[in-house]
């Protein structure tokens, strides 16, 4: 059972049914369907007893070959309460095979550049996003995913393909 505050309350407005929680040295992590990412999000924000007005980041993790992870795939979303300096992170499970996720670009505009990251790094795909163009990668990554863990550490060819722009070419 947590000593989170926060996990209380969302179990008692969507159900215990719908959450996983874990501790591991004093963060709390809340795993949820897919399907209530916005619901929880926007619940967690707007309700005066949560207050998560800060949206730290969202991130990605790869579990292939963890044998207790229920999916290839981990997105987070570290919140932070400002006010109280208190913090909690929602994490979605994501099987390789229906990679979208809705955006929280409208509930938390800092998700815009976390979200372009972690699509071209892992290959999420989020439904909705204002902005879905490339952040780091050149086209010679189109359909590769870089942080995978699947991925060759010397690459896919990219590095021999690639042309570099200097002041002598340019």
């Amino acid at each position: 059972m947590s000593s989170h505050p926060t996990v209380a309350i969302l179990k008692e407005k969507f159900g215990e049914q719908h959450f996983d929680e874990r501790e591991f040295r004093g963060d709390t992590t809340v795993i949820i369907p897919k399907s209530l990412l916005i619901d929880v999000l926007k619940f967690l924000r707007d309700d005066p007893r949560c207050g998560y007005n800060q949206l730290i980041d969202v991130w990605g993790a790869d579990y292939m070959g963890y044998p207790n992870e229920e999916a290839r795939f981990g997105l987070l979303y570290p919140l932070l309460n400002i006010e109280e300096n208190r913090r909690i992170t929602i994490k979605l499970l994501i099987a390789l095979e229906d990679m979208q996720v809705p955006t929280a670009t409208g509930l938390f505009a800092g998700a815009e550049w976390p979200e372009r990251e972690a699509a071209e790094m892992f290959g999420f795909i989020f439904v909705g996003h204002p902005d879905p163009r490339r952040l780091l990668l050149c086209d010679l990554f189109d359909g590769k995913y870089p942080l995978r863990k699947d991925y060759p550490l010397k690459g896919m060819g990219e590095r021999e393909s690639y042309t570099p722009v200097t002041t002598e070419s340019a």
